[in-house]
C-alpha cells in the first residue's frame, strides 16, 4: 500500500513519490521522465525549463552557495522544478546521479539527445552577444586543482577515511553541509563546461540529477542523525523563489512533507556507531 502523506498547507492526503537513481530507472519510467522534461522545455512561458533554469544563475541569480542556505535553498529549487514536471505527468520525479558509487556521467545523460544538453535562452530577457547558446560538457578536463572523478565514495581522504566515511563522520549539520558542498563543487568542476559555470549550470539537464544526489545525501544524513538541524537562526530564514510557495528553511527540512523520498535512502552514508 503506498505511503500517504498530508500535503503542505492542505488538508488533503497525497501519495509520497519516490525519487530513484537514473541508472536504476525502468525503460518506462525513464521514458516518462524524458517526455515530461521535453514538454517543459518546449514551454516558452513561466512554466518552462528556461524560466526555472534562470532562477539559479542568469538572469535571476537567486542561488545560495557556501552559506547555511545552500542545502535548503536547493531542496526548495528541486521541489519547484519537480512540480513543473508533474504538471505534465503527475507520476514523474527527478532522478538522481549516484556519483558517490558509480563512475562517469550516467548513460542516459550521455546517449539521449535531450539529456546530453539543452539550449540556453533565458526567460524574459533579451539575449546578450556573449551569452552561450547551448550547454556543453568537458568531463575530466585538466583543472588546477584537479577535481576527483566519480565515484567519490571510495576515495580516501585525511586519516585514511573514505569520502563516504568522512561525510558520515560530520558531527554537526554545519560541518556536514560544508563537506557535502565540497563534494558538490568537485562534481561541477569535473563535469566542466556549462556545469562549471554557475550563471549557466542549471541549463544543463545533468544539473538536476546532480543536485538530486546532493539532496539525497542530505536526506540520508538526516535519517541517520535524528535531530541534526541547522543552527539558529537558520530554520526561520526566508528563501527566495519566483513562484509560490516560498519557504522558510524549517519548511523544507522534512522531505516527506514535500511529498517525496528517495529509493535506497540508507544505502550509502551509514550512521555513526
Amino acid at each position: 500500500m503506498p505511503l500517504q502523506v498530508r500535503a503542505r498547507g492542505s488538508s488533503s492526503v497525497a501519495t509520497l513519490k519516490t525519487r530513484e537513481s537514473v541508472t536504476q530507472l525502468s525503460d518506462e519510467t525513464l521514458s516518462r521522465f524524458t517526455e515530461a522534461l521535453q514538454k517543459v522545455m518546449d514551454r516558452p512561458d513561466n512554466r518552462g525549463f528556461q524560466f526555472y533554469a534562470g532562477w539559479h544563475g542568469t538572469p535571476m541569480d537567486l542561488c545560495e552557495h557556501h552559506n547555511d542556505l545552500f542545502l535548503p535553498w536547493h531542496r526548495g529549487y528541486l521541489y519547484h522544478f519537480e512540480l513543473a514536471l508533474q504538471d505534465v505527468d503527475p507520476q514523474v520525479t527527478l532522478p538522481w546521479w549516484n556519483w558517490m558509487d558509480e563512475p562517469e556521467i550516467p548513460t542516459a545523460y550521455r546517449q539521449q539527445a535531450m539529456l546530453r544538453g539543452a539550449r540556453i535562452k533565458p526567460f524574459g530577457v533579451p539575449a546578450q552577444r556573449l551569452w552561450p547558446r547551448r550547454t556543453r560538457r568537458d568531463p575530466g578536463a585538466p583543472q588546477d586543482p584537479a577535481p576527483v572523478p566519480p565515484p567519490l565514495g571510495p576515495v580516501q581522504v585525511d586519516g585514511g577515511q573514505t569520502v563516504t566515511q568522512w561525510l558520515n563522520a560530520s558531527p554537526s549539520w554545519t560541518q556536514f553541509r560544508q563537506r557535502l558542498e565540497r563534494l558538490h563543487d568537485n562534481i561541477h568542476v569535473w563535469v566542466g563546461g556549462t556545469m562549471a559555470d554557475v550563471p549557466w549550470a542549471a541549463y544543463d539537464p545533468l544539473f538536476w540529477a546532480h543536485h538530486s544526489m546532493v539532496d539525497r545525501l542530505w536526506r540520508i544524513w538526516q535519517h541517520n542523525n535524528p535531530g541534526g538541524q541547522p543552527p539558529q537562526p537558520v530554520p526561520d530564514m526566508v528563501m527566495t523563489y519566483p513562484k509560490a510557495p516560498s519557504f522558510r528553511v524549517f519548511e523544507v527540512l522534512d522531505v516527506k512533507q514535500l511529498g517525496y523520498d528517495y529509493a535506497g535512502q540508507t544505502d550509502s552514508v551509514q550512521g555513526p556507531g
